[in-house]
């Protein structure tokens, strides 16, 4: 059925049926009719938060290679969870995540971030990406971590992120 001429069909219809008074094939009608175009709507919807999700958290990374702290924080809603191994506790909103990434920057300036894959799934994206060229902060030695991290969006924005990291990923000594 083609939904965007969907209301003149329903005129026609309705003026059939008061011609000739059926009431229930009218009622019959408009429930079908509007199911069907709730339903529609519904696919595009998933579709598209999980294609501005998975864009979403691709610029995420490209501004945390470019260390780009102002608009990275802009990423997240006003009530966004962020908790992180680097991290003590729970941070909230864009301050939190300005706070987490000033300090990453700060410690580790190269550091480049890694997108190994990425699993999108509505609106929830998990990522695993390596962090290449850390400093430990104590003794400035330079390390690796394989990180995994997971993002719930409502495709504009991040509604919370949870990060883990593997420290033993690229230890050696086993």
């Amino acid at each position: 059925m083609n939904y965007e001429r969907g209301p003149f069909y329903l005129i026609i219809f309705l003026y059939l049926t008061m011609i000739f008074r059926y009431p229930a094939p009218i009622i019959l009608f408009i429930v079908l009719f509007c199911a069907a175009c709730q339903s529609k709507k519904a696919d595009t919807t998933t579709t598209d938060i999980a294609t501005r999700s998975q864009a979403l958290i691709t610029e995420h990374f490209k501004l945390m290679n470019e260390h780009e702290l102002k608009s990275l924080s802009a990423q997240y809603a006003p009530k966004a969870r962020i908790s992180t191994a680097e991290w003590k506790g729970v941070t909230t909103g864009p301050s939190g995540a300005d706070q987490i990434f000033h300090l990453e920057f700060y410690v580790s300036p190269d550091a480049k971030y890694l997108v190994d894959n990425m699993i999108v799934k509505d609106s929830t994206v998990i990522v695993e990406y390596d962090v290449i060229g850390l400093k430990d902060k104590a003794n400035g030695v330079r390390f690796d971590l394989r990180k995994a991290g997971i993002f719930k969006t409502d495709g504009t924005l991040i509604l919370s992120e949870a990060t883990y990291a593997n420290p033993l990923f690229y230890h050696n000594g086993n």
